[in-house]
């Protein structure tokens, strides 16, 4: 079945810290640097930093915000090259309410709700303005499902075959169909159709499409018809064949401060790095079964060690290894066998050397 492309719609929220301070505060709480501020016209003034983390909407990357005291003035944020902005807000003493806009060019996409924040002597003082996306949330759209699809295997010439799908859609949309055929000679009664005939004026194989679309969104299946002469009386039989190989491995040996991987394609299956450890090795064997399914595996090694199981599943086995305690040349041998009786080898070889202890 082919499925076309999807929709989404992210709902994001914007966190905007605003950190206000009137001087002589020194400094504001949230950020710990100098504030600068003056007096004008008798008032003392603060200073508001703001920040704003914007992630990007469904409008795309947001390219300016704006704080606006409702009773006074306005900020533009600049922009850091990660696409977060800030800016400074000087403010009089005493009470206000603001507010952030997001913009994606000119276009409004994030706005919040007005916010108080209080400017005061010797106070320092934090508020969050929440930037709500204002785009309209979608769900993903979704493909039409083939319920069934009813054709006879094989006709003879000029002799129509009834084709018909049925189809639904989740979402509730409207369907459209048509067939198609790789036979150029090959003619539907009704290509637009759920139910259909086709003809074919000589024999041959042709190869039928059919597409169900809810106008975005796609399904597709397709089929093979034998078209026979009129006079012959043999019949047909449509093979589908696989090609059934022995299980591929690979081999992955951990231990502290080393690893060997050896895979059913390696050159050479000798670990470089000895094994100097006197506790144990972890061994990671995963499979590719092919076209067949999981069988039978066995792990062992050469030299008198003890292998016991971690985990088994179908597509990895884990296994501890605990090798042997004196100095040895060890193989470690894996043997699958696939559901239909096929076998593969994968073995790895490594010295062990343990620790001496002191």
């Amino acid at each position: 079945m082919a499925i076309g492309k999807t929709r989404t719609s992210v709902l994001s929220a914007m966190g905007l810290v605003l950190c206000a301070a009137l001087l002589p505060v020194s400094g504001c709480a949230q950020h710990g640097d100098p504030l600068d501020a003056g007096e004008a016209d008798g008032s003392r003034l603060g200073i508001a930093r703001l920040s704003v983390e914007a992630p990007p909407t469904t409008a795309g990357d947001i390219t300016r915000v704006a704080v606006t005291v409702l009773s006074g003035p306005e900020a533009e944020l600049a922009r850091d090259p990660d696409g977060n902005f800030s800016g400074t807000l000087l403010l009089p003493e005493g009470s206000h309410q603001i507010v952030a806009n997001a913009f994606v060019g000119d276009q409004l996409v994030g706005s919040s709700a007005p916010v108080s924040v209080e400017i005061q002597g010797g106070a320092a003082t934090q508020a969050i303005l929440r930037i709500l996306d204002l785009a309209e949330s979608h769900d993903i759209e979704h493909s039409p499902i083939v319920l069934s699809l009813t054709y006879p295997l094989s006709t003879v010439v000029n002799q129509p075959a009834q084709l018909s799908i049925s189809a639904v859609d989740p979402d509730d949309d409207a369907l459209a169909v048509e067939w198609t055929s790789d036979c150029a000679d090959g003619m539907f009664s009704a290509p637009t159709a759920f139910v259909t005939d086709f003809t074919k004026p000589a024999a041959g194989i042709c190869n039928v499409s059919v597409s169900v679309t809810d106008g975005e969104l796609s399904a597709s299946e397709t089929l093979s018809i034998i078209v026979f002469e009129e006079s012959q009386a043999q019949g047909a039989v449509i093979i589908d064949g696989q090609f059934v190989a022995r299980p591929v491995m690979s081999l992955n040996m951990e231990w502290p401060r080393a690893y060997c991987f050896v895979h059913a394609y390696s050159t050479d299956g000798t670990c470089q790095e000895p094994i100097t450890t006197s506790g144990s090795v972890v061994l990671i064997l995963q499979f590719d079964w092919g076209n067949s399914s999981p069988g039978a595996v066995e792990v062992t090694d050469s030299c008198g060690g003890a292998i016991t199981d971690v985990s088994l599943s179908p597509s990895f086995n884990v296994y501890n290894w605990q090798p042997p305690a004196a100095q040895a040349a060890c193989s470690i041998r894996a043997h699958a066998t696939n559901s239909d009786g096929l076998s593969s080898v994968l073995s790895a070889a490594v010295l062990v050397r343990p620790e001496q202890a002191d």
